[in-house]
């Protein structure tokens, strides 16, 4: 209706409080040209007062509104809303934005899968889409749905030279804290457990087991939920006896898992620092001591030091604003001031860049990366990035005539940062050099353990 038409007929039904409503929000009119007809009686005018009031939130609600989830609530409010059209427009637009930055963000998921723990993504994309993308990794969502981080249950530690058992070959294992280190070994055990024989010998004082144990029960059905990085980082002795499954004899190994504290102490003994917390400092002298007693004894000894090639590449520093390489050169030093450490009765030191998987090489030649140059590439980050420690390492190693190697390490393919399937293959590569050089003990010697 036009002007004219509204106003000479406004006392009429006809002309509605909507009909006037409508047109003083449209310019038609405006609400004093209706008053100035004297036929536009209280009753309409309250009702056209009350629909001006809500044409003008519907306004206010429309210009406020600039997310999809404000536009589906507008439409939600207002389905006959003059700014219909406008809104189905804006939503399929927003619709489409977010749909593909969804696909944005899902590819950079699958790439980055490592980044994010799966209780991050369900609260994030919901468990529909995380199933979905489990799909697409080929992983599956129950084992994602069901992730229970894993509580490691640690033993007392050797105290004194009558606990260590003798014709033992103690096995060391370092690495600063979140190196890779317990999750390596965990993988080397459980592989022990899979493809070999591992058993507990018969030894007056139990060391180990417990924890050994935990580290074994990780995997399940050959898939594992990792220990988290904040767990708390204890020193462990584990004796055992190990053989292939066509062998008679066992070996007799013990592996020795420091601390990575205890790196933070050779920071503080050759730096004059102090970054240990408080409580920490008692275990770590703990530590030290059995230290000295498996250093100072007449086993044979290997030593496995653990670096993390991802955390170097992400140029990673700890509260502390210290990297791996500040550690591994303290500890440098300290090695360097004790000359025996190595002197004694070592057979071999490897230095194992762990997360190998994530090496890549610039270099066309290189674009398919095998294990032989992974290994190559290793060897360079190592040179690149911890050179005083590996010259040290490479020197002593050379002077004391024991064997050194660099090693590649991946515990298998991790997903949603702990959860993992198990990669036997760098776990029995170094099982068969442990059992090439650890000796068979003696069978009269197993006979008396299995016969006491």
């Amino acid at each position: 209706m036009d002007k004219k038409s509204i106003l000479t007929n406004i006392s009429y039904p006809t002309v509605t409080a909507d009909i006037i409503a409508d047109a003083i929000r449209s310019g038609i009119l405006s609400f004093e040209d209706a008053l100035n007809t004297g036929e536009f009686e209280r009753t309409k005018q309250k009702a056209v007062k009350d629909l001006l009031l809500m044409y003008q939130k519907e306004d206010n609600d429309f210009q406020s509104s600039n997310t999809l989830k404000l536009f589906r609530e507008f439409l939600n409010n207002y389905p006959n809303s003059k700014y219909k059209d406008q809104v189905d427009k804006k939503i399929l637009d927003l619709e489409s934005e977010e749909r593909e930055k969804q696909s944005q963000r899902l590819e950079h998921i699958k790439i980055n899968i490592n980044d994010y723990k799966p209780d991050e993504l369900i609260n994030e994309l919901g468990e529909d889409i995380v199933r979905d993308l489990c799909t697409d990794l080929g992983i599956d969502y129950q084992v994602v749905l069901n992730y229970d981080e894993p509580e490691l249950k640690f033993n007392d530690i050797p105290q004194t030279v009558d606990d260590i058992p003798s014709g033992y070959t103690d096995v060391f294992f370092w690495g600063i804290p979140s190196s890779g280190k317990t999750c390596a070994l965990a993988t080397i055990l459980c592989t022990m457990k899979d493809k070999y024989t591992i058993t507990s010998p018969s030894l007056e004082k139990k060391f180990g087991a417990t924890y050994r144990d935990s580290l074994i029960n990780i995997f399940n059905n050959q898939t594992a939920y990792l220990p988290a990085a904040t767990q708390k980082d204890r020193t462990q002795y584990m004796p055992f006896l190990l053989k292939r499954r066509n062998e008679d004899k066992y070996r007799q190994i013990s592996f020795f898992e420091l601390s990575g504290e205890v790196f933070k102490y050779f920071h503080e003994l050759e730096n004059n620092s102090n970054i240990l917390a408080d409580d920490d400092r008692g275990n770590i002298e703990k530590a030290f001591k059995t230290l000295d007693i498996l250093l100072s004894s007449k086993n044979q000894k290997i030593h496995f030091f653990f670096i993390d090639y991802q955390q170097e590449t992400k140029g990673t520093r700890d509260k502390h604003n210290l990297t791996q390489e500040n550690y591994l050169n303290a500890a440098a030093t300290y090695f360097r001031d004790r000359e025996d450490i190595f002197k004694k009765k070592t057979d071999a030191v490897y230095v194992v860049v762990t997360k190998s998987d994530q090496i890549k090489s610039d270099n066309e030649n290189y674009k398919n990366v095998n294990g032989e140059i992974r290994t190559q590439l290793a060897g360079r980050f190592l040179s690149d990035n911890f050179g005083n420690f590996m010259d040290f390492i490479e020197h002593r190693c050379k002077k004391d005539s024991v064997d050194f190697n660099v090693k590649i390490f991946s515990i298998g393919d991790v997903y949603f940062k702990s959860i993992c399937k198990i990669n036997y293959y760098y776990a029995t590569n170094i099982v068969e050099d442990l059992l090439k050089k650890v000796k068979p003990a003696g069978e009269s010697r197993i006979s008396k353990w299995f016969n006491s």
